[in-house]
């Protein structure tokens, strides 16, 4: 078997931080690019550390000799900086370019909001230049989307804002574990022949508001407290939350394509299954507490969407 020498931009991030783990206890050879200052005591031991500025070009191409793969995990604010491997690639020995999505192919409105604009465009000049790329696609974290309320989920208050469709309509989700294991399984050995130029979709697991609802009454031992908004009502609050640069656009629009049934789709079919892997369920994720927190969110966030609950019928 052979090993796939692998480089990361974007190491300590809620999800990059664990996918950096799990490719660095693949046995592939894993270099982790950082930022001048960055915090890397938390890397482990068998990973090789390199500084590099991304504005110093000849830098970054001699930082990326011996490379085969570039995995970019930079959160929504990094995105535009990949452009700087993009410049840079073309110059060195590297196969394959994996930038940061973790999300699904979105349609024109998705692509509308400002960061997966900016996904798309990087995308776009990897094209241009001739970069064979790979793409990750796992829907929503389970995390995300059972632990806040960002889609209309409230695990803390057992209360469920069923939203259009969103009742009976799946919903693809990913654990952080699950995706850090894909990356892994995906990146560390596989000949990077059958990577490029693919969608890698992940399914771990497919879930419906009702089932969620379930779910919560089993936890809690009492009916969740449900509220109801339209199909009609979502598509205009998102396209006014477009047209005025609300930054919560983006929340909106995961509401809106779950309420129409498209998100399970937009992953795509070619899906890559995590071979020997114990799949999360929702039973052990919400009745037995096997969910795991999502990132802190600001408490003014976290009214946003408690408003927008309380708002409903």
């Amino acid at each position: 078997m052979t090993l796939n020498r692998i480089a990361v931009y974007g190491h300590r991030g809620w999800a990059s931080s664990e996918i950096v783990k799990a490719l660095a206890s693949s046995g592939a050879p894993l270099r982790v690019l950082h930022r001048p200052g960055s915090d890397i005591l938390s890397l482990p031991v068998n990973v090789e550390v390199v500084e590099v500025d991304l504005n110093n070009q000849a830098s970054l191409i001699e930082k990326l000799k011996d490379i085969d793969i570039v995995i970019c995990l930079v959160g929504h604010g990094g995105v535009p900086l990949q452009h700087h491997f993009v410049k840079a690639i073309p110059k060195t020995q590297v196969k394959l370019f994996v930038p940061s999505d973790l999300a699904a192919r979105y349609d024109k409105q998705g692509n509308s909001i400002p960061v997966n604009h900016q996904k798309s465009e990087v995308e776009k000049a990897a094209r241009l230049a001739g970069i064979p790329t790979a793409v990750v696609l796992p829907g929503n974290f389970a995390e995300f989307v059972l632990s806040t309320p960002a889609l209309g989920i409230d695990y803390r208050d057992n209360r469920i804002q069923f939203i259009g469709d969103s009742a009976s309509e799946p919903l693809n989700l990913c654990t952080r574990p699950y995706v850090a294991a894909a990356y892994a399984s995906i990146f560390a050995s596989t000949p990077i022949s059958q990577l490029a130029g693919r969608d890698l979709a992940l399914s771990e697991l497919r879930v419906t508001g009702n089932q969620i609802a379930e779910a919560f009454a089993r936890k809690f031992h009492a009916a969740p407290i449900t509220r109801r908004e339209s199909k009609e009502h979502i598509v205009q609050a998102l396209g006014e939350a477009i047209e005025t640069g609300n930054p919560m656009s983006l929340a909106l629009y995961c509401r809106k394509i779950w309420a129409t049934g498209e998100q399970a789709r937009m992953i795509g079919k070619d899906i890559w299954d995590v071979e020997d892997y114990p799949k999360a369920t929702l039973p052990s994720l919400i009745v037995e507490g096997a969910l795991e927190p999502y990132r802190s969110l600001p408490e003014e966030v976290r009214n946003y969407f408690t408003n927008l609950f309380d708002q409903c019928e």
